[in-house]
C-alpha cells in the first residue's frame, strides 16, 4: 500500500500542474520550475576491515536520483507565494525479507518506496500595515551569516546532517526548513537600516548520520566492558534513551531577532538566537552492575541555547571579504553520573559544557584578470556546527570530545580555486580542507580533504559534473576517520 507521505507528495505535484495552468491563463504570473538529478559515488580503495562501511574499490557509495518541483507567484500586487516538492529515492532500495518484496496492490512495495516531503511552502505578505514591513508565513528557510557554507551564526534553522559524509556537493551545508514567521521591516530612515524578527511554532532536531546510533552503542559497549572487566565480571547491555524533547505549545518553539545595516560600504549584522541544541545531548548516564547482569543507559535531551551572533561582508581594493562571530551560551546543566555496583550505589554530577564558548569565520575571494579570470576563495573556521566546548571534567569522566560526529571545537582551513572555458560552459575547480584538532602534534591531529571537480554544461540548464575525492588523516581527527573512503562521484542535473 502507497505510504501517505507518498500519496501526499503525487498529490500535490498534480495539484501544482493544475494550479499553474489555471493560474497562467488567469493572471500569467505564476512559474513552475524543478530540477530531476542523479548522483552516483563509487569507493576507489579497498576498506573491508571498517567496522561501519566495508567496502572494496570499485564498491557504489551512493546512488540516488532526486526530482524537485517548484511553483512560485504572485496573488496580487503584496501577496506572494513560494512551494517545494522534493521526491528523492534510492537506486538499492534495501530490504532483509522476502516479505518485503511483496505487494499489496498494483505496483507498491517497501522496495519501491521513495522518501517525499514538502521542502517549501510559504506566503509573503509585503508592505503590510507599513510601507517596507513584509511578512513570510509558512515552512521556510532563514539564513544569518555572509560567509561561505560554513556560518557560525546561522542556527535559526537547524542543519541536516544525514548527508554530512554523503560528499554530494548540494547537501555539503544543508538546513531543514521550518514552519513559523519572518518578520522583516526596513526602518523608514535616510541610512540603510533593516529590522528582522523570526519566529519558529516548534523545535525541530536536526537528522544525523547514518550509523550514528550503532557507533554511539559500539563506543558506550567499549566503556562497560572495560568497567565490568577490571571487576572480573562478564559483558552487558548498553541502550541510549531520548528524553524531553521540548513542548510543542506557544512560545517554546526557537526564535531570533537580527539588525543590519549598511556601514562603510560593508554590510553588517548584529543577531541573537533564543532556541535549543539541535543535536541530542548526555545529561545522565546509568550504570548497574550485578552479579546476574550488567547495563549502562544514556539519557539525553535537546536544551536551551542562546547565540549573540556578529557578521559583516564587504570589498576592499577589489578583494571580497567577510566575517562572523558567535557566542555560545548553552544551558547551564550537569551530567549526572550513577553507578550502582553490588548494593552499593554512587552518584557524581559536572558540567557537560562551557559557560560561554566562541565560533568565528574570516575568509576572502578574488578573480585573478588571467585568461576569462581564476577564481579564488579561502576561509577560516574555528568550530563546525556539530562542535562542542567540552569541560574538562566531561572529557575526563566520559570521554565526550574526541575525534569524530560531535567533537570537540577544531580549526578549518578551506579553500577552492575555480577557472572556466569555452564561455563558461567547461569549468574546473580544486578544493582543499585542512583540518587541525591540536597543533601540537601535528601528525596525528591533522586532516586535509582534497576535491578536484570538472563541470561541463552541454545544453542551457543541464550540467554533468565529475569529481574525485581524497581523503588523510591522523587518527585524532574527524575526517581521518575516513581516510579509506575516497570516492569518484558522477552528478548530472537538468533545470525547467
Amino acid at each position: 500500500m502507497i505510504k501517505s507521505g507518498r500519496m501526499l507528495g503525487i498529490l500535490l505535484l498534480i495539484l501544482f500542474f493544475l494550479t499553474h495552468t489555471a493560474a497562467v491563463h488567469a493572471a500569467g504570473d505564476v512559474n513552475i520550475k524543478g530540477t530531476v538529478k542523479v548522483f552516483s559515488s563509487v569507493y576507489t580503495k579497498d576498506s573491508e576491515d571498517d567496522a561501519y562501511q566495508p567496502h572494496k574499490a570499485g564498491d557504489y557509495s551512493l546512488n540516488r536520483g532526486e526530482l524537485h518541483v517548484g511553483l512560485n507567484g504572485y496573488v496580487s500586487d503584496n501577496v506572494s507565494f513560494r512551494s517545494m516538492v522534493y521526491f528523492i529515492y534510492d537506486a538499492r532500495p534495501d530490504f532483509d525479507d522476502l516479505q518485503q518484496l511483496e505487494t499489496d496492490s498494483g505496483y507498491s512495495s517497501l522496495v519501491h518506496e521513495q522518501d517525499t516531503f514538502i521542502k517549501e511552502a510559504s506566503f509573503t505578505l509585503m508592505d503590510l500595515f507599513a510601507e517596507g514591513l513584509d511578512l513570510r508565513v509558512g515552512r521556510q528557510r532563514v539564513r544569518w551569516g555572509t560567509s561561505d557554507e560554513y556560518n557560525v551564526v546561522d542556527n535559526l534553522n537547524p542543519v541536516d546532517y544525514r548527508n554530512l559524509f554523503s560528499y554530494d556537493p548540494d547537501y555539503l551545508v544543508e538546513h531543514l526548513n521550518m514552519d513559523g514567521f519572518n518578520l522583516e521591516y526596513q526602518l523608514p530612515f535616510d541610512f540603510d537600516l533593516k529590522l528582522q524578527a523570526a519566529y519558529f511554532v516548534s523545535f525541530k532536531p536536526s537528522t544525523l548520520p547514518q550509523g550514528f546510533n550503532e557507533q554511539s552503542l559500539s563506543m558506550q559497549q567499549s566503556e562497560l566492558d572495560e568497567l565490568t572487566s577490571s571487576y572480573g565480571f562478564s559483558s552487558g547491555d548498553v541502550a541510549m534513551v531520548l528524553r524531553d524533547v521540548p513542548d510543542y505549545r506557544v512560545g517554546k518553539g526557537p526564535a531570533g531577532i537580527r539588525l543590519s545595516s549598511v556601514i562603510f560600504n560593508f554590510d553588517c549584522g548584529l543577531s541573537y538566537y533564543r532556541g535549543y541544541q539541535s543535536l541530542p545531548m548526555l545529561y545522565k548516564v546509568h550504570t548497574d552492575i550485578t552479579l546476574d547482569s550488567t547495563s549502562m543507559t544514556t539519557f539525553y535531551d535537546y536544551p536551551r541555547l542562546d547565540v549573540v551572533g556578529f557578521d559583516l561582508a564587504g570589498e576592499i581594493y577589489s578583494v571580497g571579504v567577510w566575517a562572523e562571530f558567535a557566542a555560545y551560551y548553552p544551558e547551564k546543566k550537569d551530567v549526572v553520573q550513577v553507578t550502582s555496583f553490588l548494593s552499593s550505589s554512587s552518584t557524581e554530577s559536572f558540567q557537560f559544557l562551557e559557560d560561554v564558548y566562541y565560533k568565528y569565520t574570516i575568509g576572502f575571494d578574488y578573480t585573478f584578470g588571467i585568461g576569462d579570470g581564476i577564481y579564488w576563495n579561502a576561509q577560516f573556521n574555528h568550530g563546525y556546527y556539530d562542535e562542542f566546548d567540552y569541560t574538562t571534567e566531561a572529557r575526563d569522566a566520559l570521554g565526550v570530545g574526541d575525534a569524530g560526529f560531535m567533537g570537540r571545537i577544531e580549526d578549518y582551513y578551506v579553500t577552492f580555486v575555480e577557472y572556466s572555458f569555452l564561455n563558461g560552459d567547461l569549468t574546473t575547480t580544486l578544493n582543499f580542507m585542512l583540518e587541525v584538532n591540536n597543533y601540537e602534534d601535528l601528525s596525528r591531529n591533522t586532516a586535509w580533504v582534497l576535491k578536484p571537480q570538472i563541470e561541463y554544461k552541454p545544453f542551457d540548464n543541464t550540467s554533468l559534473e565529475i569529481g574525485y575525492i581524497v581523503i588523510s588523516g591522523g587518527e585524532l581527527t574527524k575526517y581521518g576517520a575516513y581516510k579509506d573512503n575516497d570516492v569518484a562521484y558522477l552528478l548530472m542535473k537538468t533545470h525547467f
